[in-house]
């Protein structure tokens, strides 16, 4: 048995459903991807072959991985679009590729690129401005507050 045979039965056994005919090409496929980022190979001939044929390639991006996204996002792209986004994701990962070997031991976690504090002031009690001072130039009042038009009745 093959470890993606091994995975559909496990996925099958601890879930209760049944992987059918109409589904089991593209659970194949995923479990394939998944197969191919974490860098797993059949040690049989057979399936190395297999895995060589359906691999996802130098870069880690190909057209059944762009269709795969193009089905997640509901989206629906041109072959031009299909080739300018797996040239753009093609670039992030060997960005990300960057970023894994620099050296981070000694770099200290932090939620912001510079040093930030709180630059709130404390609270403190003032006395307002004299009520008649504010009503003075109030057009009308009543009470000692604004009258205004009534917006509901």
């Amino acid at each position: 048995m093959t470890a993606e045979e091994k995975v559909i039965t496990a996925i099958e056994d601890a879930t209760g459903i049944s992987v059918d005919d109409d589904r089991i090409d593209m659970v194949r496929s995923r479990i394939k991807m998944i197969f191919d980022y974490l860098g797993f190979e059949e040690k049989t001939a057979a399936a190395s072959a297999e895995s060589k044929k359906a691999a996802v390639g130098v870069s880690g991006i190909d057209d059944e991985l762009i269709k795969y996204l193009e089905e997640l996002s509901r989206l629906t792209l041109t072959e031009e679009e299909e080739k300018n986004a797996k040239q753009d994701l093609t670039k992030i990962l060997e960005y990300i590729d960057t970023l894994n070997k620099l050296d981070t031991d000694n770099v200290e976690p932090m939620s912001h690129p510079f040093p930030y504090t709180n630059n709130f002031r404390e609270d403190e009690c003032r006395p307002s401005e004299e009520r008649e001072l504010i009503l003075k130039n109030a057009p009308q009042q009543k009470d000692g507050c604004f009258k205004v038009p009534t917006t509901v009745e």
